[in-house]
């Protein structure tokens, strides 16, 4: 499986970007809000911009090198594109899609070709339909389809998901995987849903405003986030600002508005001005009254504030206690097979949140 090597730069207007990152592993998510140059580093990778610096390479082949003057055309990358919105062509019947890229195969060889893709996309009975008279869910199995029928190197997928529903979603991350599985190629994918990314990629690139604020293992970064502005992308809604008021044994402890929170692992001094974080999947609920956690550094006295049901989890939003509604906000992610009885907004709860959950940034590191 050929490995992809990517190092772009490049001007549009007032945008820059400056992008660099090698794939570890069979696939690469790259994450980043709306705007920090996610598709415009797969089209550089593509072939579909030309950078103004850089280095490019899949496997042992040079696709651009700025120092050299060296672009291979798109065509000669052997790299298939998923785009976000499908691209496909309305006038084209399914199989006449999926045979687009295969020009230059004989008719036997396109002949077997789109049967394969056919059985492996589930697209059988569809081959004389147009896209329009398709769903969002086999459109995008076309559109994936086209991108494997010559055989490529590398997928790049932008958003690919994005128009399907959320049942649709699920099955089509599967499939996804198992195609991957048996045909063997390597993938770029492009999202903004961490679920996403963490459930189809081994490694994650972190974009903000055209530039690179982290990569590496998916566990790495999701359980050690190297900022903030990282830890927003991850789904990190509780940053709260605090200050370092101590520090024994590996132990770090945080003033947040009257209330201590201890961080393991945070080698910071006495003063320093902090945003802390904690994801809300990694806080737990408990009734107030239990007394087993007592000695327990983070169980934190707490109101829920509101409950906002979301099928199979609840959000839960608490309020600390002693603050009169004024404190900050915690925010709790409760599966509905996990959730306490009573927890209902008013109700006295203590949150339970490992040394090992807590994050903490010096301010003056933030951008």
């Amino acid at each position: 499986m050929a490995r992809l090597s990517a190092g772009i730069q490049a001007q549009l207007g007032k945008f820059q970007l400056d992008v660099t990152f090698e794939m570890q592993g069979d696939t690469t998510a790259i994450l980043g809000a709306s705007g920090a140059g996610k598709t415009l580093t797969l089209r550089a990778i593509a072939g579909l911009l030309h950078p103004t610096g850089g280095r490019i390479t899949l496997g042992d082949r040079v696709m651009f090198d700025s120092a050299l003057r060296l672009s291979i055309p798109t065509r000669e990358r052997k790299i298939g594109y998923v785009f976000q919105d499908y691209a496909l062509f309305p006038h084209l019947t399914v199989a006449k899609n999926l045979a687009y890229a295969l020009h230059r195969w004989n008719k036997e060889q396109r002949v077997s070709r789109i049967k394969e893709l056919v059985d492996l996309l589930d697209l059988s009975g569809l081959e004389s339909r147009l896209p329009g008279e398709i769903s969002g869910g086999q459109q995008q199995r076309v559109a994936l389809g086209r991108a494997l029928a010559p055989g490529p190197d590398l997928v790049l997928l932008d958003e690919p998901f994005s128009a399907v529903d959320s049942p649709a979603r699920s099955l089509l991350t599967e499939q996804l995987q198992a195609l991957q599985a048996r045909l063997g190629f390597a993938m770029v994918l492009v999202t903004h849903d961490v679920s996403e990314a963490y459930a189809l990629a081994s490694q994650l690139v972190m974009l903000s405003e055209g530039s690179v604020i982290q990569q590496g293992p998916r566990e790495d970064v999701f359980h050690t986030p190297a900022s903030a502005e990282a830890a927003r992308l991850l789904g990190f809604r509780n940053l709260l600002p605090g200050q370092v008021v101590g520090s024994d044994g590996g132990i770090t402890t945080v003033d947040i508005q009257g209330v201590r929170v201890y961080s393991a692992g945070s080698r910071l001094s006495t003063g320093t001005l902090v945003l802390c974080g904690v994801h809300p999947q990694s806080i737990g609920l408990v009734p107030h009254e239990d007394a087993t956690l007592q000695d327990q550094g983070n169980a934190l006295p707490l109101t829920v504030v509101q409950m906002t049901d979301r099928g199979v989890q609840s959000d839960v939003a608490l309020a600390m206690d002693g603050h009169d509604g004024k404190g900050p906000l915690l925010h709790a992610t409760v599966h509905q097979f996990g959730l306490p009885a009573g927890l209902v907004p008013g109700a006295h709860y203590k949150a339970v949140i490992p040394q090992q959950a807590v994050h903490l940034w010096p301010v003056r590191e933030e951008r």
